[in-house]
């Protein structure tokens, strides 16, 4: 039996001089947030509305839905939807 361990997908982001987020990865199915990013919500870029996370982007943005907690902090969590 071989085991393949698969890199965590992160979505990555680019910062422009006004603050505004374009995202540069794809929007991954299944992604993890840490705490500390979720304390962030500034609810302009990135906004936490109940159980779901959502994203705007100059180029796009994605909605995802916050599920189960790790033992970290860290929540597993789902695209919805990407535009």
């Amino acid at each position: 039996m071989t085991t393949t361990l698969l890199p965590r997908p992160a979505l990555r982001f680019a910062v422009h001089e006004d603050g505004s987020w374009e995202v540069i990865s794809p929007w991954f199915p299944i992604v993890l947030f840490a705490p500390e990013i979720l304390a962030r919500a500034d609810g302009r870029r990135l906004i936490v509305q109940g159980e779901d996370i959502e994203l705007r982007c100059t180029n796009g943005g994605a909605r995802y839905r916050l599920t189960s907690m790790r033992l970290d902090g860290a929540r597993l969590c789902r695209l919805m939807r990407s535009w």
